[in-house]
């Protein structure tokens, strides 16, 4: 059953949407300000927080929110604001991680129908087209795997756009994430999967030629347009047009661009004809276009228009359980493209230099070093000497364990239940240290205590 916290220091305010909920089949808590709130949060976990834009207290939503984000970043958070507030609402949406807001006085059917999304993206309440089904996650689409909680939740959101149809996603992570690989899976997986996949790197093209390729021209238009061209938003009308590194558009060209996303309809250079265009746009960056807007070298009404649909794509590094699945992946994919080569392996020893090391070209970079070794290697089992010297770093404690199992076997369940309460004592039933200690999301942490029947205070001390 799926709890939500609401905040607000107007307590009959918390009467009426508790019952609201409640009536709708949640666990309901609640709490009277923003320090009572993080308290709740550390104590149990919550799958939505409702909170007042603004309280008494000298903390208030805004700094909630944030400190919400800092410890547990995919727990959505609904803001409820007044009219006069409406814009530093929308800013906490665009700009900090808000989920949506709800402007006062509250609507029941909005309310009802906005927690019901937030839990949706969560996870913790089925869609329609998940089959109601949640016990078995999704490891991979096409070549995107990983079982992190954040690869879970983004391979939901993919999910969702595909069967929403929505024309308009903003794909943001490091060099290396995969960025290309969500956009392609889109356009594989969506409605326009029969239509035109037409991509361009706009860091890669001249600034002089840009509009050219984006825009088409006509014969005549400049000194080198010897005969008409089409730009790519007509060769790929009706399809998908990838926009990647959108953080490297000339600043005079994204008010071209801004026009066409919003009238949907393009002029060649040159041209006198406006023509008409139905083309979904997916754009993708590695710079934090926030900052660039700050700098005034993007425009801010172009990345509201850009980012209908966010996704967010985590650097390789934060996810460091998803390197066994992605290497016996890649493995996989090795032994199919070299028909030849001796099939591999890797020891715990390796798999766990691997997992220690912080991949600054994350997945790129993991696919390059295994290739390497795939095909250089005259080894069948590779072991950690096999590994460039870079991956090594002797600086870093090493997690090799070795387990001496007696012949009348262990209890694997009782092993989990002994770390995960060692770990809570350690940090004084703090759970984002205890999570930290273990390896694992804070979400993961939680799941273990509610099973094994552990609370946070009583591991902390007097």
């Amino acid at each position: 059953m799926p709890s939500i916290l609401i905040v607000d220091d107007d307590p009959a305010q918390l009467t009426i949407l508790q019952r609201i909920l409640a009536r709708e089949g949640y666990t309901v808590e609640t709490a009277g300000d923003s320090k009572a709130a993080l308290a709740h949060i550390e104590e149990r976990m919550f799958d939505l927080v409702i909170s007042d834009m603004w309280m008494s207290s000298r903390f208030e939503g805004r700094d909630l929110l944030r400190e919400i984000k800092r410890t547990d970043p995919d727990l959505p958070v609904l803001i409820m604001t007044a009219f006069a507030e409406l814009n530093d609402a929308v800013n906490l949406v665009a700009h900090e991680g808000a989920f949506y807001y709800l402007e006062k006085p509250i609507q029941i059917e909005v309310l009802k129908r906005e927690v019901k999304h937030a839990l949706q993206t969560r996870g913790a309440l089925d869609e329609n087209e998940s089959n109601g089904d949640e016990s078995t996650p999704e490891l991979r689409i096409d070549d995107i795997v990983g079982e992190s909680d954040r690869m879970q939740q983004l391979f939901k959101n993919i999910s969702r756009i595909v069967h929403r149809g929505v024309t308009q996603v903003l794909i943001t992570g490091e060099t290396g994430t995969g960025k290309s690989l969500i956009a392609r899976a889109l356009h594989k997986h969506g409605p326009r999967k029969n239509k035109p996949f037409v991509t361009i790197n706009c860091g890669a093209i001249p600034d002089a030629l840009i509009e050219s390729e984006l825009f088409g021209h006509e014969r005549g238009a400049f000194t080198d347009a010897v005969q008409q061209k089409k730009g790519l938003f007509e060769v790929a009308d009706e399809g998908i047009l990838f926009l990647d590194e959108i953080g490297d558009l000339p600043i005079q060209t994204q008010s071209k661009l801004l026009h066409v996303l919003e009238e949907r309809e393009i002029r060649r250079i040159g041209g006198t004809q406006n023509i008409k265009v139905d083309v979904c746009v997916i754009a993708a960056t590695n710079k934090n276009l926030i900052e660039a807007i700050r700098e005034g070298v993007f425009r801010d009404d172009l990345y509201f228009r850009l980012n209908v649909i966010p996704l967010h794509v985590p650097p390789l590094r934060e996810r460091p359980e998803d390197i066994p699945l992605l290497v016996n992946f890649l493995i996989q994919k090795f032994s199919n493209e070299y028909a030849e080569a001796q099939p591999k392996q890797l020891t715990p020893r390796a798999m766990s230099a691997l997992r220690r090391y912080q991949w600054p070209g994350n997945i790129r970079q993991l696919e390059n070093y295994l290739r390497r070794i795939f095909v250089l290697s005259e080894n069948e089992v590779i072991d950690k000497d096999d590994l460039p010297p870079e991956i090594l770093d002797t600086s870093l404690p090493s997690t090799d364990v070795e387990f001496d199992i007696p012949e009348e076997g262990v209890s694997l369940e009782e092993i989990i239940k002994e770390y995960v309460s060692s770990a809570l004592a350690k940090s004084n039933g703090t759970q984002i240290k205890a999570a930290q200690l273990l390896g694992i999301s804070r979400r993961k942490l939680q799941h273990r205590m509610q099973k094994y029947g552990l609370q946070s205070q009583d591991f902390k001390s007097e």
